[in-house]
């Protein structure tokens, strides 16, 4: 391990006390921390956001988190020893998206008005059942499963979400006609990702979904050889003492009306940010005016790293403003994420090529053999023709022979070769190629 990194699992108490953890449980210590974060976001209020550090619109909490590993490597055993140091998600729904539209289903439904209420017969209202929910794909497969049955959304969804847009589309079916406003809902996403399955979240590159994740391994090869004990004392963070949310009585009324602005008590909370993360922000933001370039799959990392830094904050202490450390701590961790999308990619890719090139080797073996089916065809059919055109063996030119096997025809001079070869034809007459000279059956 650098020095680095062991300056960053130091540097707090709730890090220190991970590390230590996951190493007593054979647990890859970053892929515990990513995990952790996404639980962290999943139990913050819906109405804590990030400022924007660049342009004039808040960003939102929600959180997305890749796990690499092949099967078997772990990456079931991150998120579960996760829910053991941060077992209470504040009533979130924990579940696997199904489809774009299912999104805003796990958090409104419509009931119907009473009649005391001023209700019609039939007439209903959007509901909140649930203001947060944490998404769990133990395999990338299903996601890719998901995303490609016709008309699915749940990949755009998937990318609105994690910036906090609103969810849910106006549907004919009033039943299903459910809308959940930007900034009032908690929604976060921890993904299973096989390296040679990984093309679910890079063919989605346009749209901006692997740029949204933070990727993290379950490799840890500066493990110890003997398991460390495990910590004695408490992990460090207590979802109970982060903001309390607000009443579902007000998020109903957020969703009946479609909107946070308003007179309807639900005021957005801010985070702070040092200014050294506004600088970052503007640089890159100066560097594109500029016409720099930037990396696609980068494209997204201020915001990320925004995200990563302000759930920094809220798990040491549930602090609201995000100071220079809390942006160092993050900058650390991106430059691992990077690291391990990179790795990913590029496995990805070689995966990719070696099932093109065993497609190409499977392709080429299949036409050799159908060549060889073709060439023995005509042979038969060489052997077939002198017998019945030339019983008193007086020989016929090999281009007449070609053109007896008709479809056949462009093996027929290979075949009298094999065929003379194999002392089945004899030349009776020489004409200089297989073309020109008299063949017959051999006595």
């Amino acid at each position: 391990m650098s020095a680095d990194e062991q300056e960053f699992w130091k540097a707090r108490e709730g890090l220190a006390y991970m590390h230590d953890y996951a190493r007593a449980i054979r647990v890859a210590p970053w892929s515990l921390l990513s995990c952790v974060l996404a639980r962290v976001s999943t139990a913050a209020p819906t109405n804590i956001v990030i400022p924007p550090l660049t342009g004039d619109r808040s960003a939102s909490l929600n959180f997305d988190v890749g796990v690499v590993g092949n099967p078997g490597s772990g990456k079931g055993i991150a998120e579960a020893a996760s829910r053991t140091l941060i077992p209470d998600l504040r009533n979130a729904v924990v579940t696997q998206p199904a489809s774009g539209e299912g999104l805003a289903a796990m958090f409104a439904t419509r009931i119907q008005i009473p009649e005391d209420e001023g209700g019609s017969k039939g007439e209903t209202r959007i509901s909140c059942i649930a203001s947060r929910a944490l998404l769990s794909i133990p395999e990338i497969g299903t996601l890719g499963g998901a995303s490609k049955r016709q008309g699915s959304t749940i990949i755009p969804a998937l990318c609105s979400a994690w910036s906090g847009e609103s969810l849910g589309a106006f549907n004919k079916a009033e039943a299903n006609r459910l809308t959940i406003p930007e900034h009032a809902y908690r929604l976060s996403l921890i993904v299973g990702i096989q390296p040679a399955a990984s093309s679910s979240i890079f063919d989605a590159i346009d749209v901006g979904l692997p740029q949204r994740f933070l990727w993290t391994s379950t490799l840890d090869v500066n493990a110890p050889t003997t398991p460390t004990a495990l910590p004695t004392r408490r992990f460090p963070f207590d979802t109970g003492k982060l903001p309390a949310d607000p009443t579902m009585v007000t998020m109903s009324a957020i969703y009946e009306s479609g909107t946070i602005r308003g007179s309807l008590n639900y005021k957005l909370m801010r985070m702070s940010f040092p200014q050294i993360a506004f600088n970052e922000a503007d640089a890159q933001r100066l560097n594109v005016l500029h016409g720099g370039s930037l990396a696609p799959l980068d494209s997204h990392l201020i915001q990320l790293k925004a995200k990563v830094a302000a759930l920094l904050a809220l798990m040491d202490g549930a602090r609201l403003d995000v100071d220079e450390e809390d942006w160092q701590l993050a900058d650390t961790i991106m430059q691992r994420s990077c690291e391990v999308r990179d790795q990913c990619l590029d496995a990805m890719h070689a995966a990719r090529q070696d099932q093109k090139a065993e497609y190409i080797a499977d392709d080429n073996a299949a036409h050799e053999k159908a060549e060889t089916k073709k060439l023995e065809s005509a042979k038969k059919s060489t052997l077939s023709q002198l017998e019945r055109h030339d019983p008193q063996r007086e020989g016929i030119k090999g281009y007449d022979i070609s053109r007896m096997l008709g479809r056949n025809g462009k093996y027929a001079y290979t075949a009298i070769e094999e065929l003379f070869t194999e002392s089945k034809l004899d030349r009776l007459m020489d004409g200089g190629n297989t073309a020109s000279s008299t063949w017959a059956i051999t006595c």
